[in-house]
């Protein structure tokens, strides 16, 4: 998932950024999909504000305790997302929340696809994993209209 609208830069650090009220209401309207809909089990984020408030609406609406930060969502670490994502064992889905571009590169690598999709403020991209270890698109959600699509154009 990648984090919700956010303030533009200004005069404070890229880290600082939080969420507009537009972010939060698409965000909050996007959790609430998600509770209704295959509610993650564990949520890692991103420590930059405007991912964690992301994170706090989905643990808010999914009913989950807590999140763990994952640093290498904020470094562009792509490499460690895909590990992330290919050791993740827990019964249910996993949710990170992170960036631009960095997301967008480990779905592609995770599909092995030769261009990365794009991933608009607020949307989530669901991978299933066979018992092989291959990835596919389960889905992904346009967050304003909150419709899930099988397609990724």
């Amino acid at each position: 998932m990648r984090h919700g609208e956010a303030v533009d830069t200004g005069a404070r650090s890229d880290g600082e950024r939080w969420l507009t009220p537009h972010g939060r209401r698409v965000t909050r309207g996007v959790a609430q999909w998600l509770a209704a809909n295959g509610a993650p089990v564990t949520l890692r984020t991103s420590p930059l504000v405007r991912a964690v408030q992301t994170a706090e609406i989905v643990m808010g609406a999914c009913g989950l305790e807590q999140a763990d930060v994952m640093r290498e969502l904020a470094l562009g670490d792509v490499d460690a997302v895909v590990r992330a994502a290919q050791g993740f064992d827990a019964h249910g889905p996993l949710c990170l929340v992170g960036h631009e571009p960095t997301l967008s590169e480990a779905v592609a690598r995770l599909l092995a696809l030769p261009a990365a999709p794009s991933f608009s403020k607020s949307a989530v991209f669901a991978l299933d994993r066979a018992d092989d270890g291959a990835f596919t698109l389960a889905w992904r959600l346009r967050p304003r209209a909150l419709q899930a699509v099988t397609e990724l154009a």
